[in-house]
């Protein structure tokens, strides 16, 4: 549970994040989260004005998931070929991608979630020291409610790691299926038809609403320009779709990769993308399963270290990064039905 903390701020405060009965704000430099709020109810906070998100009936259990967690990167704002390096790790100095995750585990600890999921990227450059150091921060910290899978940063270099096909996470209320979306040497997504046909198959046993998760983002014809979609290819993700569709209880297909918060709804199923843990937001979305339905909420890390790394990063690109990674509140923060 979120505490209450509420104080006057020097500058223009932000609203972060709805959840059912909570609210979170930037402002004056920190994150302030203000819990015991009542659902489905509108208020304003230090200016800012929000709305709670509708109760899903009784609390049955927390899922939290992040992405693009990128440990070794050592440039941040780079586009290889098209755009420099705006900011660089220093000699001396604790990596970002470290201290990044490292506030995110201790947000999401404070939430005691029943699992934890990781949509891959695990890496910068794919090694083995670096993968051992994802190890390192997030195994001792969630144990075996942890489960994750590789992304096209840990695949593209060669080496062959957390890549299960088709891995199944149930907790009281949901079903979360978690597909391998990368393959060795591209940076782009496949998805097989064996994936496809297990995916199915497990949704087919849930007695509970499934969400589906993978590292690359589907594509949606009609919503994306295909000619510069860099997801889970055009073909897969139809074959993907059409097998995820007529299962009424498959509520949401969640990925990473992109570095930004986005939601298109494909009959009701909502395709989805959270940010980036490593630079802004500093993302990590929360999914709080209910009786009638779940919440998802996407936070921001808030250890002071963790929102400072962010704000000096939200400008790069120009300053269309910013707003590219947040999205719209719509995006991010939303509750899915038990079936659609």
């Amino acid at each position: 549970m979120w505490h209450l903390r509420i104080r006057k701020m020097k500058f223009v405060s932000e609203l972060v994040a709805v959840g059912v009965h909570e609210v979170e704000i930037i402002g004056d430099g920190a994150i302030y989260r203000v819990g015991g709020l009542d659902a489905d109810t509108a208020g304003t906070i230090d200016g800012v004005a929000y709305r709670t998100l509708p109760d899903v009936g009784e609390h049955l259990a927390t899922v939290t998931t992040v992405n693009d967690v990128h440990l070794g990167e050592i440039e941040c704002g780079k586009i290889v070929g098209v755009v420099e390096a705006a900011f660089r790790v220093q000699p001396g100095e604790t990596p970002y991608a470290t201290f990044m995750s490292e506030a995110v585990i201790e947000d999401m600890r404070a939430l005691s979630p029943d699992a934890v999921i990781v949509k891959g990227d695990l890496t910068s450059f794919g090694t083995r020291d670096e993968f051992d150091a994802f190890r390192a921060l997030y195994e001792p910290a969630f144990g075996d409610r942890l489960t994750y899978v590789r992304g096209n940063h840990d695949s593209y270099p060669g080496e062959v790691y957390a890549d299960w096909p088709v891995q199944i996470v149930d907790v009281p209320g949901a079903r979360i299926i978690l597909l391998d979306t990368s393959r060795v040497a591209s940076g782009s997504g496949y998805i097989s038809r064996d994936q496809i046909d297990a995916t199915a198959a497990a949704a087919d046993e849930a007695t509970t609403p499934v969400i589906v998760m993978g590292h690359h983002p589907l594509f949606v014809d009609g919503a994306m320009a295909p000619e510069r979609f860099d997801g889970v290819n055009p073909t897969d993700s139809a074959a993907l779709l059409a097998a995820l569709l007529p299962r009424r209880h498959v509520v949401s297909y969640s990925a990473g990769h992109t570095h930004r918060c986005h939601r298109v709804d494909v009959d009701g199923l909502a395709v989805t993308q959270v940010a980036c843990v490593k630079d802004f937001p500093g993302a990590w979305a929360e999914y709080h399963v209910g009786t009638r339905g779940i919440a998802q909420t996407v936070h921001r890390a808030s250890r002071p270290d963790a929102v400072a790394w962010a704000e000096t990063t939200r400008t790069m690109f120009d300053g269309f990064y910013g707003a590219y990674a947040m999205g719209e509140l719509r995006e991010r923060c939303f509750t899915l039905p038990l079936e659609r």
